[in-house]
């Protein structure tokens, strides 16, 4: 039986590595793309948009992310109207069970890691997931300050 994506997550959080076990799960793959690829997050407003939970256990609801995942695409597609795009994802939103619902939103600001704290994009970069490599942020110490400009004064002794 397949593991639903949540479970595969939770997996990977608890114990990093084992997200190779995962590495032939083309719906993961597509997934970790969208959660850490800037070049493909979905054209939808911030925030969350209003929605009914499925009260489905997990599993008996109507659809989950193994079977929407290749409609994810339609959510960046800047031809449709903003009223289409937001009109498929809150329909997305309440066929999954509450546990994926809240996954498709993090994904949606790029934001797995507050769901997933151990599944970061580095992580994710180099398991071969995704190929944009994660970005290195470099503290930057000010330089000493120079004493003036120019030529030394003279002494006046």
């Amino acid at each position: 039986m397949n593991k639903f994506i949540t479970e595969i997550l939770n997996d990977i959080n608890t114990n990093p590595s084992t997200i190779g076990q995962y590495s032939n799960h083309t719906a993961f793959r597509i997934l970790m793309e969208y959660a850490f690829d800037p070049t493909k997050k979905f054209l939808l407003p911030e925030g969350v948009p209003p929605y009914k939970e499925d009260a489905a256990p997990l599993g008996m609801s109507p659809g989950n992310f193994l079977m929407e995942v290749r409609r994810l695409y339609v959510l960046c597609r800047p031809d449709l109207s903003a009223l289409k795009r937001e009109t498929i994802f809150i329909e997305m939103l309440e066929s999954f069970h509450p546990s994926e619902s809240k996954l498709l939103l993090a994904i949606k600001d790029q934001n797995i890691q507050s769901l997933y704290p151990n599944v970061t994009h580095e992580l994710v970069y180099n398991a071969g997931f995704i190929q944009i490599p994660p970005i290195v942020t470099v503290e930057v110490t000010e330089a000493p300050k120079k004493q003036g400009r120019g030529r030394p004064k003279k002494n006046p002794a």
